[in-house]
C-alpha cells in the first residue's frame, strides 16, 4: 500500500464525478438535447440523454412550459439530493476499495473500483428520485410501482457505465502519484534507529554508580586459537636468583 493513496484517490474520485454530474445533468443541457434534438436521431444526442441523467435544476422557469410542469418542486429537491447521495456513495466505495490495494496490482484495482463506485452512485441518484418525486411521472420512462424504480435505477447505471472510467482513471491517477514505502531503515544508517544496544557513556542525569568506564570496562582481546604462548627457554649458566634490585 502507498502512503496517501487511499486519501488520494477518494478526493480525486469524488471531484471528477463531481464534474461529470456539474456538466453534463445541468438544466440548460438537458434543455438542448431534448428541445433541439427531440426529431433528430443522432448518436451524440442520445448519448447525451444518457449521460445526462442525473438533472438538477435550479430554475425551473427557465425549461419553458413544457417542462416546467414536469419537473416539480418535489422533483427538484430529489434531484439536488440525489446529487448529494451519489458524491457520498463514490467516496464511500473509493475509499473502502483504496484500502485494499496492493503493489502489484494497486493501478488496476483502483481502476475498477473507481468505475465501479460511479454505476452504483447513479443507481443509488435513481432510487432517491423515486422515492422522493414517486407520485410524478418520470420524464423519460414511464410506468408505476416496480417498473418505475428499475427504469430510474437503470439510468443512472447507465450514467455509470457510460462516463464512470473517468473516475476509475482519475483513481489511477492518485494512486500513481502517491509515494511507496521503502525498505526499512537499517540501525546503523544515518537517520535510522541508532545503534542497537546503546552503547556509549552515560547521561549525566544517570543515578550514582554510573559514572566513566574504568579500565577493567574495556573489552579484552581476542586471542587467536592454538596453544598457549611460552617462554623462552632460559641459558645455560643463569642464576635461579632474580636480579639484583628486586625486593619481594
Amino acid at each position: 500500500m502507498r502512503a496517501g493513496a487511499t486519501k488520494r484517490i477518494t478526493v480525486s474520485g469524488t471531484i471528477v464525478a463531481f464534474l461529470l454530474v456539474a456538466g453534463l445533468g445541468n438544466q440548460w443541457v438537458f434543455k438542448e438535447v431534448w428541445t433541439q434534438g427531440r426529431d433528430e436521431n443522432k448518436w451524440y444526442l442520445t448519448l447525451l440523454r444518457i449521460i445526462g441523467y442525473p438533472v438538477w435544476i435550479v430554475d425551473r422557469n427557465d425549461l419553458g412550459d413544457e417542462f416546467h410542469e414536469v419537473f416539480t418542486t418535489r422533483y427538484v429537491t430529489a434531484g439536488f439530493v440525489g446529487f448529494a447521495l451519489l458524491l457520498l456513495v463514490v467516496a464511500a466505495l473509493l475509499a473502502l476499495g483504496a484500502r485494499g490495494l496492493g503493489e502489484r496490482s494497486g493501478g488496476f484495482t483502483a481502476f475498477v473500483v473507481g468505475w465501479f463506485s460511479l454505476v452504483i452512485g447513479g443507481a443509488v441518484y435513481g432510487l432517491t428520485v423515486v422515492a422522493i418525486a414517486y407520485d410524478d411521472d418520470p420524464l423519460i420512462r414511464r410506468g408505476p410501482g416496480f417498473d418505475r424504480t428499475m427504469a430510474h435505477a437503470q439510468s443512472g447505471a447507465y450514467f455509470g457505465v457510460l462516463v464512470g472510467w473517468l473516475v476509475g482513471l482519475a483513481a489511477v491517477a492518485a494512486y500513481r502519484s502517491a509515494t511507496t514505502y521503502g525498505p526499512p531503515a537499517s540501525p546503523l544508517s544515518p537517520g535510522g534507529y541508532g545503534p542497537p544496544f546503546g552503547y556509549g557513556p552515560p547521561s549525566a542525569s544517570a543515578g550514582p554508580g554510573y559514572g566513566a568506564p574504568s579500565p577493567y570496562d574495556a573489552p579484552t582481546t581476542i586471542r587467536p586459537a592454538g596453544p598457549p604462548p611460552t617462554a623462552p627457554p632460559r641459558p645455560t649458566g643463569a642464576p635461579d636468583t632474580p636480579p639484583g634490585g628486586y625486593r619481594p
